[in-house]
């Protein structure tokens, strides 16, 4: 490493949304500019939503080490204030100071200073949307013969989220070490943000009680610290182990990486990385190998699937609830928002939150905002990323506070309405080019689907605030359903008619005419059971 320093404690490198300024993303702040101002700060931005959050994530373990809120009264304090207190924040980046350097000899910041002898790949392996040798991405056109350079904002940025998101298979190998990685953890779920007005407020509802020395949260051990305040650099030849508890999951190490810089035209850019095998997560010995190790550590997670069985009527566990392309975040509202059960797990601040209105601490009357980000990777789990994802569903707090079996009933049937009416669509398609298969070329895909899924995010967001309305005064809950399967109807019979009527040979019209009929008799089946469910489950005043 040369003598060229770039402290993120003080250096410009997070992109903030000002709350005076919301227009304004272009200015990049320190770390502690961006926490003194949190109280200012609409929200953190990155340059894709993999980024954003594995940001966030960073924040949220710095966060647990300064304040270490055990308990209600602890949280309230920083709740109720105007601001962050500075004191422990700046006490503890003082003490971390050399920690937080991009270049330092000894600790650079996320890095393993043992690669130096390994020569640099180009740092387009550093940031996904460029290409790499054959990996042809939907993000960018350069080629791999470019000789890129990005400036050491944007390289720690894309460190950061490197080590949460970064794909699986080869690697650059350690001499006697391991060439091959699985994917970074975050890969393997939707991890769940709870947004409040501001960051000050986003930060603290995502902060869990945290008192390692009493092993909170679940899975925490005294030992828990971020990779930064480990004694020593991690290792170039890591082994696989178990969490030591919540700040070592949210700064895990699943690469080893170096950064390589170099002066041009009188500036330090990064013009090359090292990227090795990291850390891989051990999974609890107890309950086998098919179990998700992130169960009992991954906060920022929802759990469902439970408890279902397979094979020899072994139980089959939960696993953690990953976004899928087309279909909105919010078919899994029972999973992010409902109190748990065998079935399912909601994200630790949820629960927290929840508890935290049942003390009074924050306002029962209260609607945040859950933020959920993603990556999806190829098929084969390797080196392609195909989608970035970052979608919103409301959290009002009276449905994280429910207690009766039948809020999640009803939204269970509400979902389950969508997902019916989004098969008979997928039915409709498949039997009209079934029906046409003496002349396959006549029949073209419909992509019903396509304008079906994307029409029912803002609706839903409706009806989970009209559910949690009736919650909290006792009216009918029937106006919010109707209006909930309404929107269902309309969505799924917009693209099945405009489809039908555009214009065909006479035996495609025939056919055509012959799905629609079969279509819209399911789609009528499947609400006049949904709306046969809702009166069992909330009589009239009683959805509580």
């Amino acid at each position: 490493m040369s003598a060229s320093t770039f402290d993120l404690v003080s250096r410009p490198w997070l992109r903030p949304v000002w709350l005076d300024r919301p227009g304004a993303t272009g200015e990049l702040v320190s770390l502690r500019d961006l926490l003194e101002q949190a109280h200012r700060i609409r929200r953190l931005v990155g340059d894709t939503p993999p980024q954003t959050i594995a940001l966030y994530r960073l924040l949220l373990a710095i966060m647990h080490r300064v304040y270490r809120c055990a308990g209600t009264r602890e949280w309230e304090r920083l709740w109720s204030a105007d601001r962050l207190p500075e004191q422990p924040l700046m006490a503890y980046l003082s003490e971390f100071a050399d920690r937080f350097d991009l270049f330092d000899a000894e600790r650079p910041f996320l890095q393993c200073p043992q690669l130096g002898a390994l020569a640099p790949a180009g740092v387009a392996v550093l940031v996904p949307h460029r290409v790499t040798g054959n990996n042809v991405t939907l993000f960018d056109h350069t080629t791999a013969g470019d000789v890129l350079t990005v400036e050491p904002a944007e390289a720690a940025r894309w460190l950061v989220t490197l080590q949460a998101y970064d794909t699986g298979g080869l690697k650059t190998p350690v001499p006697g070490g391991a060439r091959s990685s699985e994917s970074g953890l975050l890969n393997r779920f939707g991890c769940v943000l709870v947004e409040g007005a501001n960051l000050k407020e986003t930060l603290l509802l995502n902060l869990l009680p945290y008192a390692p020395e009493r092993e909170r949260p679940l899975g925490t051990r005294a030992d828990d610290v971020p990779v930064w305040e480990r004694s020593t650099a991690p290792d170039a030849k890591p082994k696989e182990r178990f969490a030591r508890g919540w700040t070592d999951v949210l700064t895990w190490s699943s690469r080893r990486v170096l950064l390589h810089q170099r002066v041009e035209d009188g500036r330090t850019v990064v013009d090359g990385v090292v990227v090795t095998p990291g850390t891989t997560l051990r999974r609890p010995i107890a309950t086998g190998e098919r179990v998700s190790p992130l169960l009992d550590v991954e906060h920022m997670a929802a759990f469902g699937g439970g408890p279902r069985t397979y094979g020899k009527k072994k139980p089959v566990p939960m696993t953690a609830v990953y976004l899928e392309r087309h279909r909105g975040v919010w078919r899994h509202t029972e999973e992010f928002l409902l109190p748990e059960d065998e079935r399912h797990q909601r994200p630790s601040a949820l629960r927290e939150l929840a508890r935290r209105m049942d003390d009074g601490a924050v306002d029962e009357h209260a609607v945040y905002t859950l933020r959920v980000f993603g990556q999806q990777l190829d098929r084969s789990g390797g080196g392609t990323i195909t989608a970035w994802f970052e979608q919103t569903i409301s959290a009002p707090v009276a449905l994280l506070r429910a207690r009766s079996d039948s809020v999640g009933a009803i939204i269970g049937h509400a979902v389950a309405l969508a997902d019916g009416a989004g098969s008979a669509l997928t039915r409709f398609e498949r039997d009209f080019r079934d029906s046409m298969h003496a002349d396959p070329d006549r029949a073209p895909r419909l992509w019903l689907d396509s304008g079906y899924w994307p029409a029912l995010p803002d609706p839903f967001d409706v009806f989970l605030r009209g559910l949690a309305s009736a919650l909290q005064t006792g009216v009918s809950v029937v106006p919010v359903t109707q209006a909930w399967a309404d929107a269902v109807g309309r969505a799924a019979r917009t693209p099945a008619d405009t489809r039908a009527a555009q214009p065909r040979n006479a035996r495609q019209t025939l056919v055509v005419a012959r799905c629609l009929n079969r279509f819209h008799t399911e789609l009528d089946g499947l609400l006049r059971r949904f709306h046969g469910y809702v009166p069992r489950f909330a009589p009239e005043g009683e959805i509580a």
